[in-house]
C-alpha cells in the first residue's frame, strides 16, 4: 500500500501532495493556440485576396473579349446589310436586262435561235 503512494502522485492528474511538482503556465499554450489562429486567419486571408485578384482579371478579359465579339458582330450586320441590298438588285429583272446588255452584250432571241420542246 505504501509503494502505491507513492507512485499515485505522479499519474494524477492534481499532484496537489507532491511538494516538487511545478505546474506549467498555461500562457504558451494560449500563445500557440493565437498564432495558431493568426497564421490560419493569415492565409485564409491570402486565398481569397488571390481569388479576388482573379475575379477582377477574369472580368477584365471577359470584357475585352465581348468588345471585340461586338465588334465583329457590327461588321458581319454591315456586311449583311451590303449582301441582302446587292442580292435585291440583282433578284430584279429589269436590273439583270440591264446587265445583260450592257456588260454581256445580250439581246433578245431571234427567231432562227428559238427552239420549241414538246
Amino acid at each position: 500500500m505504501k509503494r502505491a503512494k507513492e507512485i499515485s502522485p505522479i499519474f494524477s492528474m492534481k499532484p496537489a501532495s507532491d511538494p516538487g511538482f511545478r505546474q506549467r503556465d498555461p500562457a504558451p499554450v494560449r500563445m500557440r493556440t493565437w498564432l495558431a489562429s493568426a497564421i490560419l486567419l493569415g492565409v485564409v486571408f491570402v486565398i481569397c485576396a488571390i481569388f479576388y485578384v482573379w475575379l477582377y482579371v477574369q472580368q477584365i478579359q471577359n470584357g475585352y473579349r465581348l468588345s471585340k465579339t461586338y465588334e465583329q458582330s457590327e461588321l458581319l450586320s454591315t456586311v449583311h446589310r451590303k449582301l441582302t441590298i446587292e442580292w435585291s438588285r440583282f433578284q430584279d429583272p429589269q436590273r439583270l436586262e440591264d446587265i445583260g446588255r450592257n456588260q454581256f452584250s445580250l439581246a433578245p432571241p431571234r427567231p432562227d435561235q428559238k427552239v420549241l420542246m414538246r
